[in-house]
């Protein structure tokens, strides 16, 4: 009777470990597929952001603007037209968006700055002064993650 049992216990068992197992498995594997959705949708907000066909545009009025392109001292805040203000704040803002994104992944957003880095530093550089002296004024952590991450650019680009 108690081999019997001991049988029945080992068996028992056995097939428990086995469940557990599968169960194991089959989760690593759900855990894989979930984590490379998680990275497709991670780089397609980071393409949305970057090649955005507005950001794109509007980099651009802000590389023809005569204001921008000079040497702006460090307390001086620029003064400029309505509508290149709000081209400026929309950069800025979408660039700050990226940082918030890639500050959680640093391999990405290394990959991000050697693919995208000269911009992000130009716009930083551009846009530091209004960021600083100006919009900051109301609200201290505006862009943050935008001068953040136009810092690391500049900092891999004199490497």
């Amino acid at each position: 009777m108690i081999k019997k049992l001991d049988y029945v216990s080992l068996a028992a068992l056995l097939i428990s470990f086995v469940a557990v197992s599968v169960g194991v498995i089959k989760f690593r594997k759900e855990s894989k597929v979930q984590v490379q959705a998680d990275l497709v949708t991670t780089l397609s907000k980071i393409i949305d952001i970057i090649r955005n066909d507005t950001v794109r545009e509007y980099r651009e009025i802000l590389r023809k603007n005569e204001i921008l392109n000079k040497p702006i001292p460090e307390n001086i805040t620029p003064t400029l037209d309505d509508k290149t203000e709000k081209v400026a704040r929309y950069v800025a803002v979408a660039y700050d968006k990226l940082g918030f994104i890639l500050k959680h992944d640093e391999d990405l957003e290394r990959r991000v700055l050697e693919w995208h880095g000269e911009d992000i530093e130009e716009m930083w550089k551009m846009l530091s002064p209004l960021v600083r002296n100006k919009w900051r004024q109301r609200n201290p952590k505006y862009a943050i993650e935008f001068e953040r991450l136009g810092r690391k650019a500049s900092e891999s680009d004199n490497q």
